[in-house]
C-alpha cells in the first residue's frame, strides 16, 4: 500500500509541475494597465523634411513612431493653395505617402500647406495626430501672416460647421464660379477657422457650403457668406473676421402646382407670390385668391364641370375637369380646425333654402380658447365665406344671452371672419353657430352646430414687457416680433427717430417670450437673406430669449444692436 501511496504522490507532483510549466510557456499581452492615450509622432528624421524652401520633390513621406491607420483621408487631408488634381495620398505600415501629380505644376514663390486633420490616428486605440500639418515653399522662405474668424448662420445666429472659408489673389466677383481659390479652409463645429502662412496682399475673401466639394460656388444651391470689402493680410492684421452664412433667394418662378381637387388650385412659389398677376378667359368663372407663404391659394367656383385655364403672369396653369357635384355632395362648412365627426350626414343646405333649426348629432365638440380683451375673436373655416346671418350666431355671457357683439370679414383671409366683443376680464363666453349661420363661396352653408368657448383672462391672470431696444440706428427701419414658440404674439414696425426706444406690452398671456429684432432695410416688414452679385448683405437680425412672464407681473428687458455693429464694423 505504501508503494502505491507513494507512487500516486510521484504522479501528482508530476503534473503539477507539467502544469506549471505550462503556463510559463504560455506568451501574450497583458491585460489591465493605463490606456493608451498618446497620439502618434512624426519621426522627422526619417520623414521629408517640413517646413522646405525651393521645394521640387513630388512624393512626401511621413513616418510615425508607431503603427497608424488613415481614416477619410478625402476630406480629412486639405491641401491650400489647391491643386488642379487631388494628390495621392496612401499608407504603407508606419509611413503616409503623399505622391503629388506629375503633370502638377506648383505656383512660383508660394507657400503650400498640407493639413492632415485626423486622419492620421494610431492603430489600437485611435488616438488621432494633432495639428500635423506639412508646409513648403516653393520660393526663398515659409510665408507666416495669418487671418482667423467665425462664420455662423445669418438668420439664426448660430455657428456653422464644415463652411470652406476662401481668399482669393483674384478680386473680380465672378472668380468664386470660376476659380480655385489661393487659400482655404473649413470651419470647425463652433463655427472657427484659421488661415495659416498667408503671403501678404489683398484678398477677396468668401465662405460656401461646398457641397460638391469643387472649391467653387454653385449659385443659390449652396449657402454662401462674404466680406464687403477687400482683405489686407499684413502684419498689423487684428481681431477675428465674423461672417454670416446664408443663401440666396431663387430666382422668383412657380415651383409646383396642385389641380387635384374642385375648387381650389394651389400654386406654390419659390418666394412670396407678392407680385403674380391672375387672370382667365373661361366664362362662368369666379375665383379669389389666399395667400400662404409662398403659397397663392386660387379658390373657384365653375357651374359646368369642365377643363379651363388660369394665367399667372408667365405661367399657364391648366386645370382638368373636376365634378362640382361630387365636390358639394361632401362640402361640409366647420371651422379650420374642426374635423367631421362621424355620423348621419345631414342634407347640404343650398343658398335660398332655410335649414333646420335644431343642431344635428354630428356637430364637433366645442373648443376653448383664451380670447385677449383688446382683439377681435378669429373664426377661420375650412373655405372661403361668402355670407353670416347673425340672427343664427348666439353669444352668451356666463350663460346669459348677449346680443353684444358684431361680425365682419377679414380684409385680407377670405376664410376668416373676426367677432367684435366688448369683452369683461373673467367671464366665459359662449358662441354657437346654428346651422344657416355662415354660407361659404360654394353656396354651402354650415349643417351643423358649430361652438367656440372664449376665456377672457383677468388682468392679474396676465403679464406685460417694458422692453428697451438700444444701439439702434436713427432713420433706418426696425421690426420687432415678439414669439411666443414659433407665433407672433405681437409685431411693432418703427422708424428709428433716436438710437433707443422704449416699447411697452400689457395684457400679455404667461408664457416664456422671444424677442426678434430686425434692421429691415428694404422696409418690407420681413427678414430678408443677401444676394452675393449684387453686393447685399442678409438683413441683420438679433433675438433674445427672455426670463418666464408670470401671471400678474412684468418683465423688464434690453436688446440691443451692439453686438450686430461691432460684427458689421469689423467686415468693413
Amino acid at each position: 500500500m505504501e508503494r502505491i501511496f507513494d507512487f500516486s504522490r510521484q504522479i501528482i507532483a508530476g503534473l503539477v509541475l507539467a502544469l506549471c510549466a505550462l503556463a510559463c510557456a504560455r506568451q501574450g499581452a497583458p491585460t489591465g494597465g493605463p490606456k493608451d492615450l498618446t497620439p502618434p509622432k512624426l519621426d522627422s528624421i526619417a520623414s521629408t523634411p517640413n517646413f522646405t524652401t525651393r521645394f521640387d520633390k513630388k512624393r512626401i513621406e511621413l513616418h510615425f513612431d508607431e503603427w497608424i491607420t488613415l481614416d477619410d483621408a478625402a476630406n480629412q487631408v486639405i491641401i491650400s493653395p489647391p491643386l488642379a488634381k487631388r494628390p495621392k495620398v496612401t499608407l504603407k505600415g508606419k509611413m503616409v505617402l503623399v505622391e503629388l501629380p506629375e503633370e502638377e505644376a506648383l505656383r512660383e514663390n508660394s507657400t503650400y500647406t498640407i493639413n492632415f486633420g485626423k486622419s492620421v490616428k494610431d492603430l489600437h486605440e485611435g488616438n488621432a495626430a494633432t495639428d500635423l500639418r506639412f508646409i513648403f515653399s516653393t520660393g526663398d522662405f515659409i510665408d507666416s501672416l495669418s487671418a482667423g474668424g467665425s462664420i455662423v448662420d445669418a438668420f439664426t445666429g448660430e455657428p456653422i460647421e464644415n463652411i470652406t472659408i476662401m481668399l482669393y489673389d483674384i478680386l473680380t466677383d465672378s472668380v468664386i464660379r470660376q476659380e480655385r481659390p489661393y487659400y482655404f479652409s473649413r470651419t470647425d463645429k463652433s463655427g472657427q477657422f484659421t488661415l495659416e502662412n498667408l503671403k501678404a496682399g489683398r484678398y477677396k475673401v468668401a465662405g460656401i457650403e461646398d457641397a460638391d466639394q469643387n472649391l467653387k460656388w454653385s449659385g443659390e444651391n449652396e449657402r454662401i457668406a462674404f466680406m464687403d470689402s477687400l482683405l489686407t493680410v499684413s502684419d498689423s492684421l487684428r481681431g477675428p473676421l465674423r461672417l454670416r452664412v446664408f443663401k440666396e433667394q431663387p430666382r422668383f418662378r412657380l415651383f409646383d402646382r396642385n389641380v387635384s381637387r374642385y375648387g381650389l388650385a394651389k400654386l406654390i412659389y419659390t418666394a412670396a407670390p407678392d407680385s403674380v398677376q391672375l387672370r382667365t378667359e373661361q366664362a362662368g368663372l369666379r375665383f379669389l385668391t389666399e395667400k400662404s407663404l409662398d403659397t397663392l391659394l386660387v379658390w373657384y367656383d365653375l357651374p359646368d364641370s369642365t377643363s379651363w385655364q388660369l394665367f399667372a403672369n408667365l405661367d399657364t396653369v391648366q386645370v382638368k375637369a373636376l365634378s362640382r357635384n361630387d365636390f358639394l355632395k361632401k362640402n361640409r362648412l366647420l371651422f379650420a380646425d374642426d374635423a367631421p365627426i362621424a355620423g348621419p350626414r345631414g342634407s347640404t343646405a343650398r343658398r335660398g333654402q332655410a335649414p333646420a333649426a335644431t343642431p344635428v348629432s354630428t356637430s364637433p365638440p366645442p373648443k376653448t380658447i383664451t380670447q385677449s380683451q383688446f382683439k377681435p375673436a378669429d373664426l377661420a373655416f375650412k373655405t372661403p365665406t361668402a355670407t353670416f346671418d347673425t340672427s343664427r350666431w348666439l353669444l352668451s355671457v356666463d350663460s346669459v344671452r348677449s346680443n353684444n357683439f358684431t361680425v365682419r370679414k377679414d380684409s385680407i383671409a377670405p376664410r376668416k371672419l373676426l367677432l367684435d366683443v366688448s369683452w369683461l376680464p373673467g367671464k366665459t363666453y359662449n358662441l354657437m353657430l346654428l346651422p344657416g349661420a355662415v354660407t361659404d363661396f360654394f353656396g354651402t352653408s354650415n349643417t351643423d352646430t358649430l361652438q367656440r368657448q372664449f376665456n377672457i383672462p383677468t388682468e392679474k391672470q396676465l403679464g406685460g414687457l417694458n422692453l428697451n431696444v438700444e444701439d439702434m440706428t436713427p432713420g433706418k427701419q426696425y421690426v420687432v416680433q415678439l414669439l411666443n414658440g414659433s407665433v407672433v404674439e405681437e409685431e411693432r414696425r418703427f422708424l428709428a427717430a433716436t438710437a433707443a426706444k422704449k416699447l411697452v406690452y400689457t395684457g400679455l398671456p404667461t408664457a416664456v417670450y422671444t424677442i426678434l429684432l430686425i434692421e429691415d432695410a428694404n422696409d418690407n416688414g420681413r427678414w430678408d437673406t443677401g444676394n452675393y452679385f449684387k453686393h447685399v448683405q442678409p438683413e441683420r437680425i438679433f433675438t433674445k430669449k427672455l426670463e418666464s412672464l408670470r401671471a400678474n407681473w412684468v418683465v423688464e428687458a434690453v436688446i440691443s444692436t451692439t453686438a450686430v455693429a461691432a460684427e458689421k464694423k469689423r467686415n468693413e
